[in-house]
């Protein structure tokens, strides 16, 4: 199987359960912003990351099947 394919899936999933994940390592929303001196400087909301994640998995898949079209149609 293409890396492509393989780092796409795990991106989808990993766009999928990464709130259920974050709470099994214990951290938090924080994780996504810029914090200097007890103050937030930049701030992601965890739903663009989610949404992220999963455009960059699709877009690996699409990546890695075409990879795979081609190699199957030049052998």
């Amino acid at each position: 199987m293409n890396s492509n394919i393989i780092w796409g899936i795990v991106l989808l999933a990993l766009s999928l359960f990464l709130k259920p994940l974050l709470a099994i390592v214990g951290l938090n929303e924080k994780l996504f912003g810029l914090h200097w001196q007890g103050e937030t400087l930049f701030s992601v909301s965890p739903f663009l990351v989610r949404i992220v994640l999963a455009v960059v998995g699709v877009i690996m898949l699409i990546i890695g099947g075409m990879q795979v079209r081609k190699q199957k149609l030049n052998s």
